[in-house]
Parts: C-alpha cells; sequence; structure tokens
C-alpha cells in the first residue's frame, strides 16, 4: 500500500484520521475503485482499527466509500450518471443558496471576495502558483456563499455536495478551465453585487453547468 501519512497526533484521533483517509481520496492516493483495508490503513497511520473503522462508516456516509457484505470496502468509482446527478444537486443548492446571500452576504464580505477575484485576474501570467490559488478561492468563494445564505441546513447539503466533487477539481483544474470558472464567479459575484437574487440564482446554475461540462469532457466516458 502507498505510504500516507506521518503517524498522527493524539489529540481528535477519530478525525484526524478521517481527513487523513479523505485527503488522500481527493488527491487520488486512494483512487476509485481502490480496496480499503481497516488493518492496513491502521498499520499506515499507526493507529488502532477502532478511528479507522469510524472514519471509513463516515466516509461511507459522505458516499465516497463503498461498503460491500462480501469484500472489503472501497473507494466509490462514479459513472457518468452518477457525476451528472451530484451536480444536478449542486445547482439546486447552490442556485437557492446564491439567490438567498443575493439579499443577506454583507458588503465587506462581497468586497473581498471581489478583491481576490480581480487579484487573480490581473496576475495569472505571472503568478507561479496560479492554479493553486484559484483552487483554493473556488473553495472560498462557495464556501462563503453558503454561509451567507443564512441557513444552516443549506450550508451543510452545499458543503457535502461539494466535498463530494472536490475530487473532480484535480481533473478540470487546467489554466484554461480554471479562467473560465473565474470569469463564472464574477457574473455570480455582479449579481451579488446588484442584490438581484434571480440573477444571482441563474449565474450559480450557469456556473455549475459549465462546470459539469468541463468534468465530463475530461472524464473517462465510463467512469471517474
Amino acid at each position: 500500500m502507498m505510504k500516507l501519512t506521518a503517524p498522527l497526533a493524539k489529540t481528535y484521533l477519530g478525525e484526524s484520521v478521517y481527513q487523513a483517509i479523505l485527503e488522500n481520496i481527493l488527491s487520488g492516493a486512494l483512487p476509485s475503485g481502490a480496496e480499503v483495508s481497516e488493518v492496513g490503513l491502521a498499520q499506515e497511520l499507526r493507529v488502532s482499527r477502532t478511528p479507522v473503522h469510524e472514519a471509513l462508516q463516515k466516509l461511507a456516509k459522505d458516499g465516497l466509500v463503498v461498503h460491500s457484505s462480501a469484500r472489503r470496502p472501497r473507494v466509490a468509482r462514479f459513472e457518468r450518471a452518477d457525476i451528472a446527478e451530484l451536480y444536478e444537486m449542486r445547482r439546486i443548492l447552490e442556485g437557492a443558496a446564491a439567490e438567498r446571500a443575493a439579499t443577506r452576504i454583507e458588503p465587506e464580505t462581497l468586497r473581498d471576495l471581489r478583491a481576490r477575484a480581480d487579484g487573480l485576474l490581473s496576475g495569472r501570467l505571472k503568478e507561479p502558483e496560479w492554479k493553486r490559488r484559484a483552487l483554493d478561492f473556488d473553495q472560498h468563494f462557495h464556501e462563503t456563499l453558503a454561509r451567507a445564505s443564512a441557513c444552516r441546513r443549506l450550508q451543510d447539503d452545499v458543503l457535502r455536495y461539494r466535498l463530494l466533487v472536490r475530487a473532480f477539481c484535480r481533473i478540470t483544474g487546467t489554466m484554461s478551465n480554471l479562467v473560465d470558472a473565474l470569469h463564472e464567479h464574477l457574473r455570480i459575484l455582479k449579481a451579488l453585487q446588484a442584490r438581484d437574487p434571480d440573477a444571482a440564482r441563474k449565474a450559480m446554475a450557469h456556473h455549475i453547468d459549465a462546470r459539469l461540462k468541463a468534468v465530463l469532457k475530461e472524464a473517462v466516458p465510463e467512469a471517474v
């Protein structure tokens, strides 16, 4: 098995184990369809099997690990239909979040998002770590709008579905796709600055539809 990480601190061990396995799934170190062994993971992480078992149960609830009575758990394999369904849920949830955020987001939060977006747009040809910064901004942007919706249950669902699609960022993280996504973020911001809920919802829906097309274009035809 691939070496996963250094030994973990005993504080908040269960959450540390969950995060360690999650990051290895999202990074591709544990690829789609791979078997996961509780014993093997416990040895790699230098912990007992109990926190590993609990982490795998939680990842199963997240939809990232699949359990079978006859086989070891496996990292979930997403077919094209599954991917389309995940993005459809994002479209519904994040469209609603943007619609609510249009009348609730704080002006200083909007100014901060706009400044970050403008900084990325102006610096993309100079900054050697631009792609990483763009991916970080994408995560921050969507999480900020989820919080600005002022609906805890909606926020939790948005974050859950974004977790499920984070792995696809590795597939579509080209400069061209990231620049396109940034321009889509700017259109959403324009609607938010105008305090226009309907325009914000439509701009978010357009953004997620465009990202789905990018994923399906880059994905392996049968599965990701």
